[in-house]
């Protein structure tokens, strides 16, 4: 993806992390963990392995993505490899103001595919997504609501959604030292209803990464997975807007560069051309 697809103005609220931009100048309320946080847990070994986990679930339930548009929101970046795997796909990963913290894009590797942007608007057309993973998102959010109005308003109608979260049964949970140690952890019948209630239709749920997060345990096998894993398929009814009239006018303001430069990739990578499909044996 073009970086020119994530410059967006910051006189919307939003902060653009491409090469040629600087971060937001803007006072940010920032949340119990940080993307520096994050950045330095996924450079260890058990973040590494904690990613690849995830990484290969996902790519269990959606072996194949080729051309698709797929938003991470929250803090995907680990996942890039596993999502991408040599497919041909237009991939974003979405990150909230208040998990960027005051350093903004100056923590994010410079692909092109990473967007601070305000927590509860999208810079995004409506319907246009095919594919969203949450992932050290809804335990953070101020709003669940507005998180889920949101992602739901820029799928596209039968689109499909992955959601991480801390499981409250986990060991994870109950370990500040790592990232799915803050935040609200849930059980799977109350991410079942808030998913029900935000006009997701449950599809599965599963526990992940059923080793300790403790390095020095790293052979050990948990009986309860750390984070519950659920995939979702979006309503085909109408959403409730929160703030209706402003905030649609001012969604079609912001996404009108972003789609035109989705367009332009989709058309780009069709010209060149689908790759040899990945091996996707592991």
């Amino acid at each position: 993806m073009d970086a020119d697809l994530l410059e967006v103005s910051t006189a919307r609220g939003l902060c653009s992390s491409t090469p040629y931009s600087t971060p937001c100048q803007t006072v940010i309320a920032t949340m119990d963990i940080t993307a520096e946080n994050l950045l330095d847990f996924y450079a260890t070994p058990l973040g590494q392995r904690a990613g690849e986990a995830l990484g290969q679930r996902i790519r269990h339930w959606w072996p194949d993505l080729s051309g698709l548009r797929l938003m991470t929101s929250g803090y995907g970046l680990p996942l890039d490899s596993a999502i991408m795997a040599g497919a041909p796909l237009t991939l974003a990963h979405v990150v909230p103001a208040r998990l960027a913290g005051v350093t903004g894009s100056a923590l994010f590797p410079q692909t092109g595919r990473a967007l601070v942007t305000d927590d509860t608007l999208l810079p995004l057309e409506s319907d246009l997504i095919d594919r969203a993973i949450l992932i050290h998102r809804l335990e953070h959010a101020r709003r669940q609501d507005r998180t889920f109005r949101e992602v739901w308003r820029v799928l596209r109608p039968g689109g499909r959604l992955i959601v991480v979260v801390p499981s409250a049964f986990g060991l994870w949970a109950r370990m500040p030292t790592n990232p799915f140690g803050r935040g609200k952890a849930f059980t799977g019948l109350a991410l079942a209803a808030v998913l029900n209630e935000q006009l997701f239709s449950l599809e599965r749920m599963r526990n992940g990464l059923f080793f300790p997060p403790l390095s020095a345990l790293k052979w050990a096998r948990l009986p309860t997975g750390g984070v519950l894993i659920a995939e979702a398929q979006k309503f085909a009814g109408p959403a409730q807007l929160l703030q209706p009239g402003k905030a649609a006018l001012n969604h079609r303001r912001s996404a009108a560069p972003v789609n035109k430069v989705l367009d332009q990739e989709t058309r780009r990578r069709d010209h060149r051309g689908k790759p040899e499909e990945a091996d996707r044996s592991r």
